[in-house]
């Protein structure tokens, strides 16, 4: 947190502190402790309201005409395009499978039937924590078939013999990924989701979660966080933070905590929310490193362990993100020089004749950037969101390199126009996927595509 945010928030402290240690915690905490302990706790539970929102949008949003059923399956049959809201930095290079899976009544069958050969696959399963506690696959599963149980952290009854997967929580969010090649290829993907099968017992009636509406509302935010923390328990290792963290009101299942808290502290809550959470977007930057001007994110990524800021960042900007050694996504803002992308520019982005090292496929992608930190695709003219390795008709120069030419008009030669990739209006940000990507490339040993300025 910079110093003039903890300075701020401090001055508040400072009004609180003794009616805060009054009515919630017997322990005197100094300003600078409260003050300290206001914002790691918004940053703590970010994840978890980010990931109590996206369920509630899939399941429970009236607005929401193509909602889905707790422990059923629900496939996205067509391409993503500029119009994908769901998650922020959506690819253009699967198809998508989501299942919210609730397992507070009884361990769930997960199934995938045998995969084609050569076909890049994978099933995600994250806790509310946004970790990855599982993840079958073809880099670990290669054709399949899979079949496991998976089982919640209260369950205490017998099992089955064969694969069990253990969730830290009662929610999880299976998200399926399944390689297309365009929209030619699409029967075929839609094969490798149908494969996909979920089956568990019969869930009893449930008291209604609280809505999730906007992060920077505290009261809403407090109700929501709790909420999820009552069905998620949170890793042991935590035990200290949320002791800590109870101090502002951050309880699981203290979905009134908000009311409990003194009017300093509540106005405390409303001064700091929304700049600690805009804060985030800095802190995906952390523990990674620069190649060729390419930011290569933490190790930690998809598996946080007490990389809290990072965790939450990862929320806003690229929530389930895969682990490193599944999948990494270089990206950029800037240009060679160091200016910022910006669509009223053209560019050319030169891969090298070694191409991008990964035993899956890779594909550079586009997206405006927004406001808020969320990157979407750009609307454009070819419904092109991204050129890859599996672009068909893409252009090799006479060394096996690849120029694509980035802008927001079409190129006038019409060789180029084959390795067009249309730019947004205003600020933009470049990502490169690479998919079960080699040792070189996960540790920043391997070169990276130029980003350099035509005009």
């Amino acid at each position: 947190m910079k110093p003039d945010r903890r300075r701020a928030l401090r001055g508040v402290a400072a009004t609180v502190a003794a009616p805060l240690t009054a009515c919630v915690n017997p322990v005197p905490m100094s300003p600078p402790a409260l003050a300290d302990t206001l914002a790691a706790a918004i940053v703590y539970a970010f994840p978890l309201f980010e990931m109590a929102r996206t369920r509630y949008n899939a399941l429970d949003n009236p607005a929401n005409p193509a909602r889905a059923r707790v422990n059923v399956p629900g496939h996205r049959r067509s391409l993503t395009d500029h119009r994908s809201r769901a998650v922020t930095t959506p690819n253009n290079d699967t198809l998508y499978s989501s299942c919210w899976i609730d397992l507070s009544a009884g361990p769930v069958r997960l199934s995938v039937a045998r995969m084609p050969a050569g076909r890049y696959w994978s099933v995600a399963l994250m806790d509310f924590f946004t970790n990855h506690f599982g993840l079958p696959g073809s880099r670990l599963d290669g054709m399949g078939p899979v079949q496991a149980m998976l089982v919640g952290p209260r369950w205490a009854g017998a099992l089955p013999g064969g694969r069990v997967i253990r969730a830290p929580g009662d929610d999880v969010w299976l998200l399926g990924r399944w390689l297309v090649d365009g929209a030619h290829d699409l029967p075929a993907a839609r094969a490798m989701q149908d494969g996909l099968r979920i089956e568990g017992p019969a869930l009893p009636a449930s008291s209604p979660r609280p809505v999730p509406k906007v992060a920077s509302d505290p009261e809403n935010f407090l109700a929501v966080v709790n909420d999820a923390l009552a069905r998620n328990p949170a890793p042991a290792t935590d035990a200290s933070l949320l002791a800590r963290y109870a101090t502002v009101g951050l309880r699981a299942g203290a979905v009134q905590a908000w009311a409990q808290l003194p009017l300093p502290v509540q106005q405390a809550w409303r001064d700091q929310i929304g700049p600690v959470l805009a804060g985030l977007r800095g802190a995906m930057l952390q523990g990674g490193r620069v190649v060729d001007g390419w930011r290569l994110h933490a190790d930690a990524i998809g598996n946080f362990g007490t990389e809290h800021a990072l965790r939450a960042a990862v929320a806003l900007g690229g929530l389930a993100a895969l682990p490193p050694v599944e999948a990494i996504y270089p990206m950029r803002e800037a240009d060679d020089a160091g200016l910022p992308l910006d669509g009223r520019h053209r560019y050319r982005v030169r891969v090298g004749a070694a191409g991008v090292p990964c035993d899956a496929f890779w594909s550079l992608t586009v997206y405006e950037r927004h406001p808020d930190g969320r990157l979407f695709f750009v609307d454009n003219p070819i419904d092109r969101y991204a050129l890859g390795d599996r672009t068909p008709g893409l252009v090799r120069g006479a060394d096996g390199s690849i120029d694509l030419w980035l802008q927001r008009d079409p190129p006038t030669d019409p060789a180029a126009r084959a390795n067009w990739l249309p730019a947004a209006a205003g600020p933009m940000t470049l990502a490169l996927r690479a998919y079960l990507p080699r040792p070189a490339l996960r540790e920043g040993r391997a070169a990276l595509p130029s980003v350099e300025r035509l005009g």
